[in-house]
């Protein structure tokens, strides 16, 4: 057999032993390891976003073991493929796609700025397995204005208190203007004083401060309480959704009389303390003499 007869036959026997003879299967790290087989994995469920028009939405999906596999996101009521990888496919400019994240966990997000009506419907968040996996999202844009926080004290911006009174501060959150159907997160309110938080377990309770908060759907009520103690001036401030608002507590200067019989007082205790060391001294001094 001459050279170019063995090269034929080399060249022939795949298709002589059968399709069985010879395979080589590419299985990436991610797809297998220690013998199992990994498939990528959505962390969450599908999910509502509601926002309002003008503002700007992200739809977040969250991917285990994508290995790789690519993501896509689609429209689903035209089909358009939105976005690629990352690569985003549509002239819209207000629509972008990010990817973060690491080789076990990836998140794929899909941004849609200065929303309008027509942007409500499902997208889906697509992996190019066979057969694909998705997961889907409602998006629901609203026709009515984002409301703004209002945070206000209901009261003067100056407090003066007399020494051992109580005082009582109150502040108001609310929503403006009130929201009708956007879900907007319930508002709570924080004390500070001279930008500390006020811990009302380091005051003790029984350290004369007290927190009442009533939360609504959309505004809340709060009314803190203090003694006028030495040390409870300052500056006092309720918080709430990146609002503050502020008020300063003083404390009351003595009357002219009351400062009078604080003074006749002390006179009074250190002649009353003359008198009572004075035989001691007598003493103590006759006892030097003798010796």
């Amino acid at each position: 057999m001459g050279v170019y007869d063995a090269l034929l036959l080399i060249a022939a026997l795949p298709a002589l032993a059968g399709p069985g003879w010879c395979s080589v299967e590419v299985v990436t790290v991610a797809e297998r390891a220690g013998g199992r087989e990994f498939r990528p994995q959505f962390t969450g469920q599908s999910a509502a976003v509601v926002a309002a028009v003008g503002q700007n939405a992200s739809l977040v999906c969250e991917i285990y073991h994508l290995g790789n596999k690519s993501v896509s996101w689609v429209r689903s009521r035209d089909l358009q493929i939105l976005s690629h990888a990352g690569v985003v496919f549509t002239a819209d400019s207000r629509v972008s796609a990010s990817v973060a994240g690491d080789r076990a966990t990836s998140r794929h997000l899909l941004h849609v700025a200065r929303l309008r009506t027509g942007d409500s419907g499902r997208y889906e968040c697509q992996i190019n397995t066979d057969p694909k996996m998705s997961m889907f999202f409602n998006l629901t844009v609203l026709d009515e204005p984002v409301p703004q926080t209002v945070v206000e004290l209901q009261g003067p911006a100056e407090v003066t208190a007399a020494l051992g009174s109580t005082v009582t501060l109150r502040c108001e959150a609310r929503y403006e203007p009130p929201p009708r159907r956007l879900p907007l997160p319930a508002l709570d309110i924080h004390w500070f004083k001279d930008d500390q938080p006020i811990n009302l377990q380091s005051a003790g309770g029984g350290g004369g401060v007290l927190v009442d908060t009533r939360r609504g759907s959309a505004r809340a009520e709060s009314r803190l309480q203090l003694r006028a103690a030495d040390g409870a001036a300052g500056r006092y401030t309720c918080r709430a959704a990146g609002r503050r608002a502020a008020v300063t507590l003083r404390h009351a200067p003595h009357a002219e009389g009351e400062v009078e019989a604080m003074q006749r007082d002390q006179a009074a205790a250190a002649t009353r303390l003359a008198l009572h060391a004075a035989p001691l001294l007598l003493a103590i001094a006759l006892r030097l003499l003798h010796t």
